[in-house]
């Protein structure tokens, strides 16, 4: 099992509320403490084993004896990443939130019986109400929530060029779109990406008690949605990145969603308050609710740990895995 970032870890182990942390924890608690022997991001031939690693790591099929691998991405946004070209030769099974991602991988090719429909292990705690509500006071909680900017860890972690300032994320314009939301109206709460945090940590009890997430190009914007929060995008900022990202015959959710206006989109920097103001009251949009029931579906929301445990002790045992679309 693979999660892709290998910001996730340290000395070995997971970030304590890392990206791998994160996706780890709602599995291992589903699993029987007999089903899975070792979770690490190194194999330890002869056990069961669950390790998380970016796939340079060890090449497509490390082993002996030979690995079955199953894909599982840190996050949940497109970003021209996820596609069956990609996956094909290179992992046995591939793990997706939803029909959404389903659609994408069998219409590439991958084969229906090795898409594994289980949801999207982060959020669970949320939906299960695990995480307490924080105090609040008058004003509107806005969570701005940019996806990575270039930089940080494993990358040049100088100023930013040209191509970071035009790309998919607001991270490098922070100080613009902060300083558009008066501190006497909004409660803003700042989650940046992992890859640009101290900590490391994944955004997750930012979003409990919020009424809205500013969100760019990556896995916010379905996370926020999948939780009911709107969404207010700084398309001033960050539309021309995200529909440049989508190649010909390679589309994105992202660029669908500049292009189609899904959420709430300023367009210049005057609107961005008066926007979020006005999202915290409508709240989230049906076109939105559609939209990310085909990304991580309600049926799934504070059950994929169980569903991805259930999967993998399928395979470990060499039975057809459950949740499998073929």
């Amino acid at each position: 099992m693979f999660a892709y970032n290998p910001t996730s870890w340290r000395d070995g182990k997971p970030i304590p509320g890392g990206m791998a942390d994160c996706l780890i924890h709602p599995i291992l608690e589903a699993l029987h403490p007999t089903d899975l022997r070792d979770c690490t991001n190194r194999p330890k031939p002869g056990a069961v084993n669950c390790y998380f690693t970016h796939r340079r790591t060890y090449g497509l099929r490390a082993g002996p004896p030979r690995e079955v691998s199953v894909f599982v991405s840190h996050g949940i946004a497109d970003k021209v990443w996820r596609n069956a070209r990609r996956m094909l030769g290179h992992f046995d099974y591939v793990a997706v939130s939803g029909p959404a991602w389903s659609k994408r991988l069998t219409d590439g090719g991958y084969p229906p019986d090795r898409v594994l429909e289980v949801g999207y292990t982060k959020l669970d705690p949320i939906f299960q109400g695990r995480i307490p509500t924080p105090a609040r006071d008058g004003r509107v909680r806005v969570v701005w929530a940019p996806t990575h900017g270039g930089g940080g860890e494993g990358r040049a972690a100088g100023p930013p060029t040209g191509s970071m300032l035009t790309g998919p994320s607001s991270w490098w314009h922070r100080n613009k779109v902060l300083e558009l939301l008066a501190p006497s109206e909004f409660d803003v709460v700042i989650a940046p990406h992992p890859r640009h945090r101290p900590d490391k940590r994944a955004t997750l009890t930012e979003y409990v008690g919020a009424d809205v997430v500013i969100a760019d190009g990556g896995s916010t914007i379905y996370e926020a949605w999948a939780l009911g929060l709107p969404v207010v995008f700084p398309t001033w900022l960050t539309e021309r990145g995200n529909l440049r990202r989508e190649k010909p015959g390679s589309p994105t959710f992202e660029a669908a969603i500049y292009r189609n206006r899904l959420g709430v989109h300023a367009i210049k920097p005057a609107e961005l308050a008066e926007l979020v103001a006005k999202a915290a009251v409508d709240g989230i949009g049906e076109r939105e609710r559609t939209f990310v029931e085909q990304v991580l579906p309600a049926a799934y929301r504070g059950s994929s740990g169980r569903r991805h445990a259930e999967a993998l002790v399928d395979i470990a045992h060499n039975r057809p895995p459950r949740h499998a679309k073929g």
